[in-house]
């Protein structure tokens, strides 16, 4: 019996089908040199206002995991560019929603960080995963 795809041209530039959800020939191309320079800022800005938002935000963990696959040195930079873009929405003080309405100002900068890591889950590892879930441990035994 013949496999369902044999034979079958998806692309001329195709060849098989990949199950990395991330391919490297679908990163978008991004700049290291300015994603290195704009990151302490990034950081400094994310931690103040993750530490505001944390009674709000749901999925936390897997945010902060988002959060620590951009600032690894061994995330693709195409990723680290989507999940910045995605932090730097969640840290810009004006929103579509606006974050001061408790949860419901928080759907969108919710919306548009699940959509970047679900982009690029295949760089978000186990790793992230373990730190956040550590400094969030941190975080609430502090309170």
């Amino acid at each position: 019996m013949a496999a369902p795809l044999e034979g079958m041209v998806l692309h001329p530039h195709i060849h098989r089908v990949s199950t990395d959800p991330n391919p490297t020939a679908y990163q978008l191309p991004a700049d290291p040199t300015r994603l290195a320079r704009e990151e302490p800022r990034l950081q400094r800005r994310f931690w103040r206002k993750l530490k505001k938002a944390l009674g709000h935000l749901p999925l936390a963990e897997t945010f902060l995991a988002a959060f620590y696959a951009a600032i690894d040195p061994k995330t693709p930079a195409g990723a680290k560019a989507i999940l910045f873009g995605a932090i730097g929405y969640f840290i810009v003080p004006i929103d579509l929603i606006p974050d001061m309405l408790g949860a419901m100002g928080y759907t969108d900068d919710l919306a548009v960080i699940l959509a970047a890591i679900r982009a690029v889950e295949s760089s978000i590892t186990d790793v992230h995963r373990d730190r956040a879930k550590a400094w969030l441990e941190r975080i609430r035994q502090a309170d």
